[in-house]
């Protein structure tokens, strides 16, 4: 009887001691003013779970008593109403998943370049933000992360990102200017789906446009798409409403023709090239200068070339960025890079 009863006592026991454990080991939240936190002092750092404030503009906190407040936890803001403007801190780095969607009146978002990981849907369902700036030195637009931000307008990213994830513009209607989806090298599904954009410059060095990428964009009229496109979803936009601009013989022409779509050819040209011998060199500098003492005719073509200064006028001054080109003097045109027309 004794040994049975030992039997059942000791596991119970044993039970008991872990659970007893696993409390004293997991993390207390500690609340100080408006924000609750986790400390992990092996790593001497903090957690930021909860905000608990009355909204406002809030600037996320450095430090926890002397540690290092590194992450902003998921759920952290998720659903406040309250929240106006959002600043981060030096030592803030990591977003987890959700940390603020559905903050409704949040309006304007500051992202310094120590924020270097992100979360998905940080900022979904943020209806009212308008401004975000991104100084986050991030390469990788994350998953959904201003999906449904109807009212962003105006978004300022740095220019590493090359990566447009899955819905990271889902949704963003009034988000016009695309200017920098240019420097992406990878588009995924839903990236600028609904948004506000009329034209839409897609990346040299980008190689697909995946299905519904632009979809349900009402504005939009125009997509340029670079020789470097090999393939193309037929539902990657509402191809019927838009010109497509592209490069003769190139996969995108062949899908205008094929699908009897609208599409413009473009040429390209290079800077200062004026007699198209494949080079700036001296030659070029005395074409434009016969043609400034009426001794010579230009083309469409030529005239863009000889524009060197790209002021839209041709006189002397571009003869003279050619000369300090060809001297080898530091420059602020383009000259001897293709341009497209």
């Amino acid at each position: 009887m004794k040994l049975l009863r030992k039997l059942i006592v000791t596991p119970l026991i044993l039970s008991l001691l872990a659970a007893c454990f696993c409390l004293h080991a997991s993390a207390m939240v500690i609340y100080d003013g408006d924000f609750g936190f986790e400390v992990n002092a092996s790593k001497n750092e903090a957690r930021l779970v909860k905000y608990i404030g009355n909204g406002g503009a809030v600037t996320l906190p450095a430090y926890y008593r002397d540690y290092p407040v590194t992450v902003i936890d998921r759920n952290a803001f998720s659903g406040n109403t309250a929240i106006t403007e959002l600043v981060f801190s030096e030592t803030n780095t990591t977003v987890a998943e959700y940390a603020f969607m559905s903050c409704t009146s949040l309006e304007t978002v500051t992202i310094p370049e120590n924020v270097v990981s992100f979360g998905d849907r940080v900022f979904a369902k943020c209806t009212s933000l308008k401004t975000v700036t991104m100084q986050s030195d991030i390469v990788s637009m994350p998953t959904n992360i201003f999906s449904g931000c109807s009212s962003l307008e105006n978004l300022t990213l740095n220019e590493n990102i090359a990566e447009f994830s899955y819905g990271c513009f889902n949704g963003c209607s009034s988000l016009t200017d695309l200017d920098f989806v240019s420097n992406g090298v990878l588009l995924q599904s839903y990236a600028f789906n609904g948004t506000g954009a009329e034209s839409v410059v897609l990346s040299d060095s980008l190689l697909a446009i995946p299905k519904y990428a632009f979809t349900n964009c009402p504005n939009l009229r125009y997509v340029t798409i670079p020789e470097s496109v090999t393939l193309i979803q037929p539902k990657a936009c509402d191809w019927e409403n838009v010109t497509i601009r592209c490069y003769e013989n190139s996969a995108a022409h062949s899908f205008a023709e094929e699908n009897n779509l609208s599409y413009v050819l473009l040429r390209k040209v290079m800077l200062g090239n004026v007699n198209n011998d494949g080079e700036v060199n001296i030659t070029d500098v005395t074409t434009i200068q016969q043609y400034l003492a009426e001794m010579a005719e230009f083309d469409e073509l030529q005239q863009a070339a000889a524009d060197a200064n790209r002021d839209n006028t041709l006189d002397i001054s571009d003869a003279t960025a050619l000369q300090m080109y060809l001297a080898g003097y530091e420059q602020v045109y383009p000259i001897g890079q293709f341009l497209t027309l």
